[in-house]
């Protein structure tokens, strides 16, 4: 980038991201702080994170649609981090894109699930408030648990509250740690308490 041209917003990265997925026609859902935004109460980020869905043979046409795109990455190393996690990191200016390939039920589920809701003037896939607790329940860090309460606080009478029990159950069982679903009823006890 040379010093004339304008620096890249967040905003900017955001709809390159959208407008080159739907494109593509890949299914995705924008997660992460950009979720937390428009689902439960905004907070600053620094990067945009996705889930998408592809098969496995088209992982290169896809790096090179990034690249011709204008975003940066290493196209070897990218390659190298999907095949070892599942995951790849690219960048477009100064903003970091983190994007995670589906490989679970419940990541397959989300994307069936998905809304069109608006953001930086455009529409893009966003995940049902409950597949963003449940998103944010994986990691569970202590960040995750602040935006799932709001989320929790700002949806609580629409909320399938037996589709949020049933994955967190399913969730907690297949990574053989009941965590998740400790951690989604008490959240859910303690939003009741204060309404």
């Amino acid at each position: 980038m040379n010093a004339a041209e304008p620096e890249e917003s967040l905003a900017s990265a955001f709809r390159a991201l959208v407008s080159l997925l739907e494109h593509l026609g890949m299914p995705y859902v924008v997660i992460g702080g950009l979720a937390q935004a428009v689902l439960g109460e905004p907070r600053l980020t620094q990067d945009v994170d996705c889930v998408i869905a592809m098969p496995k043979t088209g992982i290169e046409t896809l790096v090179e649609a990034f690249q011709a795109a204008g975003f940066s990455l290493d196209r070897d190393a990218t390659l190298r981090q999907l095949h070892l996690t599942g995951t790849f990191g690219i960048r477009r200016g100064r903003w970091r894109i983190d994007v995670i390939v589906a490989s679970t039920d419940f990541e397959l589920s989300a994307f069936q699930r998905a809304q069109r809701l608006r953001l930086y003037g455009i529409e893009a896939n966003f995940p049902t408030p409950e597949d963003l607790i449940l998103f944010k329940l994986v990691p569970g860090r202590e960040k995750d648990l602040l935006d799932i309460k709001t989320v929790v606080i700002r949806h609580r009478e629409r909320l399938d509250r037996a589709y949020l029990e049933r994955w967190a159950q399913r969730l907690s069982d297949e990574a053989e740690d009941a965590r998740m679903w400790h951690t989604l009823r008490q959240l859910l006890k303690e939003a009741d308490a204060t309404a």
